[in-house]
């Protein structure tokens, strides 16, 4: 079958529970330039990637007890066939719900999944802001058997395994990125960390000025990961404790050659892989 029938098109977005909408929203637009839009039931946080007309949905935020994941949103191109996903899905023992343009169902796991037309969720671009990230790239995301969920997404959803540390740590790619997904072991739902790429290194120091302006400081970083050998800065959403990394830099799996995930034992975690240039994390990283 041909690739364009059955790769994602790319991460299109997250729609994430947070005690105080409002308040998240507002960090987000005053910290780090995002543009924020009203939407039937929340709020809507939009980026401008290099998607041609269309910006990206990258986060909705909508109103919950507590801060966690309801779904994930990939795109699809034209030629996609979401009904040889939602087979597939079944053959997994999934329960699929196609309507119109669009197939959704929870993974093995209990992970919210989406898939829909890149048409269908066409917004408009934002206004020019050199400063503010450029995309949601990647989620990191906790699953109770992190390995199956992995497995299920290959299976099912078509991605393929970049790198593992462990049984823990998984990093899945939908194309050439290194990776768009992390998985890692935790109760359903709740999300490690939103990945948001910045234009690059230039850019870190005017963006944790300005947090600094504004009294935030970041929880971890900068740094650079092994996996993905991408530079990193983690803070913290005050309202909501929402985890956000700022990444440039990540790596690409080269195209048409059969690429042998990297293995690293459990071990190596602390000591090879987190921090290339230096400092472990706090601890409420590791949580």
């Amino acid at each position: 079958m041909a690739a364009a029938a059955t790769t994602l098109g790319r991460l299109g977005g997250a729609v994430v529970s947070v005690p105080d909408p409002d308040a998240s929203a507002g960090f987000l637009e005053t910290a780090l330039g995002f543009e924020i839009r009203p939407l039937d039931g929340g709020l809507q946080v939009v980026c401008a990637g290099d998607y041609g007309e269309s910006g990206q949905a990258a986060l909705e935020l909508r109103p919950g007890p507590e801060t966690g994941l309801v779904e994930l949103v990939f795109e699809v191109g034209a030629g996609y066939d979401l009904g040889a996903l939602a087979l597939r899905a079944r053959a997994a023992g999934l329960a699929p719900e196609a309507a119109g343009e669009e197939v959704a169902f929870a993974d093995a796991t209990g992970i919210g999944l989406r898939c829909v037309r890149a048409a269908a969720r066409a917004v408009a671009m934002p206004a020019a802001d050199g400063l503010r990230p450029r995309r949601l790239g990647h989620v990191n995301l906790k699953a109770a058997d992190p390995g199956a969920a992995a497995r299920g997404w290959e299976e099912v959803m078509g991605l393929m395994l970049s790198e593992q540390i462990g049984e823990a740590l998984y990093f899945l790619r939908i194309a050439r990125e290194h990776h768009n997904v992390g998985l890692r072991p935790g109760p359903r739902g709740e999300l490690h960390h939103l990945g948001f790429e910045v234009a690059g290194w230039h850019v870190y120091e005017p963006i944790l000025d300005r947090l600094a302006a504004l009294g935030h400081r970041v929880e971890y970083g900068p740094g650079r990961h092994t996996p993905g050998n991408n530079i990193f800065t983690y803070l913290l959403e005050p309202a909501s404790g929402l985890r956000l990394e700022l990444f440039a830099d990540m790596g690409r799996i080269a195209a048409g050659a059969e690429h042998e995930p990297k293995r690293w034992e459990a071990g190596d975690r602390m000591t090879q892989t987190l921090n290339r240039w230096g400092p472990l994390p706090p601890e409420s990283f590791l949580a």
